[in-house]
């Protein structure tokens, strides 16, 4: 197994729709979104969002974890059939907290990450919950935690929040941790998000070529080939974005937390490669957790086409806009 390791002033205000300036990339043509009618359904283990042109899917055997998000059905994240490390899962921060001093630290914890989840029935809201088993810390004796993972549809912005609740079931033990959502892309795609405070900075062992640049305000991966592992670590401003081939922006948001808020070790955004896919992930604040309590955390999911014309590269000012414009949606 592979060793990962580690070193909002978002504002959720709903409006009408994004429409296309033009021509719409993503498999839409002219086509502007829409995000009407919202649906529910269940088919074996996985459970569909659906907000009109726009669709989450979820698999409760797999750890719960987010298998699609399209709009128009071009689905943003990497599959199951393209790689066996795929989709968006939840992992608790720090990394340095699943293992023993001197362990690997890898892989995670299995209840939360690719377990089996339990679905509670589908709600008059089209909410979708999904809650794990149990499982402790190995660098805390008698803990025991349980994610529930929420998914709800607003179509009044074009978005679906994943709200997950970290809770500490343990009857004896406090725990300190971080949310943190980790999702897989294609390695032809940018990766961009607001810039925080301090600089980037990057595993000791990280590709030359690996590298994350500033533009029109805001900080860029532009994909490229590493031979091996390679991860950034930076500030943010509470919000991630990713422009795909097929010229669509996923953009995902949370409350905006500063550096002093993370867990050891942990970044707000931290950006990984391996040269087969790239991962994109958010964290929250450090949470101390006594016995019996919870910690919310919610991801605004958000996608939208990308205007024809607009330019798709590293510190583009169309991308920063279209940023900015479906932020405030």
């Amino acid at each position: 197994m592979r060793q990962r390791r580690a070193f909002a002033r978002a504002s959720w205000v709903p409006t009408l729709a994004l429409a296309c300036a033009g021509a719409c990339g993503g498999g839409g043509g002219a086509k502007a979104p829409t995000y009407t009618p919202v649906s529910a359904t269940t088919d074996g283990t996985l459970s569909t969002l659906q907000l009109g042109d726009l669709k989450m899917v979820v698999d409760e055997s797999r750890g719960g974890r987010i298998t699609e998000f399209s709009l128009f059905g071009t689905n943003t994240l990497v599959t199951r059939d393209q790689n066996g490390t795929y989709g968006s899962t939840y992992w608790p921060s720090p990394q340095s907290s699943w293992c023993a001093a001197g362990g690997a630290c890898w892989p995670p914890p299995a209840a939360l990450d690719s377990g089996t989840y339990a679905a509670d029935p589908i709600n008059a809201s089209n909410n979708i919950s999904l809650t794990s088993g149990p499982t402790p810390l190995d660098t805390v004796a008698g803990s025991a935690l349980v994610l529930n993972k929420t998914f709800v549809p607003l179509p009044e912005s074009g978005a679906i929040n994943v709200v997950y609740q970290l809770s500490n079931s343990s009857t004896s033990a406090t725990v300190s941790l971080a949310p943190w959502q980790i999702s897989r892309v294609a390695t032809n795609g940018l990766t961009f998000f607001g810039q925080g405070a301090g600089p980037v900075t990057y595993t000791s062992d990280s590709d030359p070529t690996f590298a994350v640049t500033e533009g029109a305000g805001d900080l860029w991966y532009a994909s490229a080939p590493v031979t091996h592992d390679s991860k950034a670590f930076a500030d943010g401003a509470g919000w991630l974005a990713q422009a795909t081939p097929d010229r669509l922006l996923s953009l995902v948001s949370w409350t905006d937390v500063m550096p002093a808020q993370i867990a050891p070790g942990e970044a707000e955004i931290e950006v990984f490669t391996n040269g087969d896919y790239v991962e994109i992930e958010a964290q929250g604040a450090l949470t101390t957790l006594a016995p019996g309590q919870g910690l919310t955390w919610a991801v605004q999911w958000k996608l939208r086409p990308i205007p024809a014309g607009a330019s798709v590269a590293a510190g583009s000012a169309d991308l920063a806009a279209l940023a900015t414009t479906t932020l405030a949606e």
